[in-house]
């Protein structure tokens, strides 16, 4: 009995080694679409295959499973597949894709051959529609008394392109710079945005210069910019206050409607707690606490 169990351990153990050497290249790194048309994600496992299994990957981080390539695999849905046995090639195909398909999708080996999980590099589909980026920027708040750090951070948000449109342009003055720019993601609803971060100078902060975050088209030559300055995250500090004066009252009378209907529908039945979802986590970002301001979009052909 005990032989048995020796060979077992060293049969796992050889499988586990020889597994250390497998590669799962998968192609195109990211693929744009628009809504109604087909996707196809390539899988070239570096050993000889007969299937895959494909995951998606949720916005909790872990991995869904989705579809079974093979040889002779039937369409699932809009997934299907498409099989090269002499080029070790697996394609998935989703078709009529829409925005909620926006999102990475793993390639895997079976997990019922293989001691531990395989799986390839990731392929990142985006979906969109949208002609033009959406671009907002975002300044630390600072209290007023409180003294300035020696650098400024700048955060332009740019949410909702195409692979057509460049997004990391930074105006100072008669300056352009680029700013450094994160790997992007895809939220809950599989709108796909990126950070692009510009650190100024206290200094040229104070002088009230006018920064602009600018997104720019290939093809046409057209450009968006969003516009920030000190002088305009006073004045929306200014605004923010009105609005919340003018709506305390209106806040307060809601609130007291709210309980009067609570009071008189109270009843000795309690209620079922219900657990919240997990939420979507958040990249990470400079630990800076920002403030969203208001910006001027302006079109101009270059």
């Amino acid at each position: 009995m005990s032989h048995q169990i020796v060979g077992v351990i060293l049969v796992c153990l050889h499988m586990v080694a020889s597994e250390e050497g497998i590669q799962i290249l998968q192609s195109p790194a990211q693929v744009w679409q628009t809504p109604g048309q087909t996707a196809q994600l390539d899988c070239n496992p570096s050993i000889k295959e007969w299937s895959v299994v494909w995951y998606k990957e949720q916005q909790s981080g872990s991995l869904q499973w989705i579809y079974q390539s093979s040889r002779f695999a039937t369409s699932n849905g809009k997934y299907s597949s498409k099989v090269d046995i002499t080029a070790n090639k697996f394609s998935l195909n989703i078709i009529n894709v829409q925005r909620n398909d926006s999102g990475v999708y793993y390639c895997g080996l079976s997990a019922s051959v293989y001691v531990q999980p395989n799986f390839g590099n990731g392929t990142r589909l985006i979906v969109t529609d949208a002609s033009k980026p959406s671009l907002s920027i975002l300044v630390p708040s600072n209290p007023e008394d409180a003294e300035l750090p020696p650098v400024i951070p700048l955060l332009c948000l740019v949410s909702d392109f195409t692979s057509l449109w460049s997004v990391d342009l930074w105006g100072m003055g008669e300056e352009v710079s680029h700013g450094l720019m994160d790997a992007g993601a895809i939220d809950g609803n599989g709108v796909f945005s990126v950070w692009s971060l510009m650190i100024i100078p206290s200094q040229m902060w104070n002088q009230e210069t006018i920064c602009n975050c600018t997104a720019k088209e290939s093809i046409t030559g057209r450009s968006i910019s969003a516009t920030v300055s000190k002088e305009t995250e006073k004045r929306d500090a200014g605004d923010c206050w009105i609005v919340f004066y003018a709506g305390l009252p209106c806040i307060f009378i809601l609130l007291l409607i709210q309980l009067l209907i609570l009071l008189w529908r109270k009843c000795s039945i309690r209620g079922r707690a219900v657990q919240r979802q997990k939420e979507i986590p958040m990249r990470q970002i400079p630990q800076t606490e920002y403030a969203t301001l208001t910006y001027n979009n302006r079109n101009a052909p270059l």
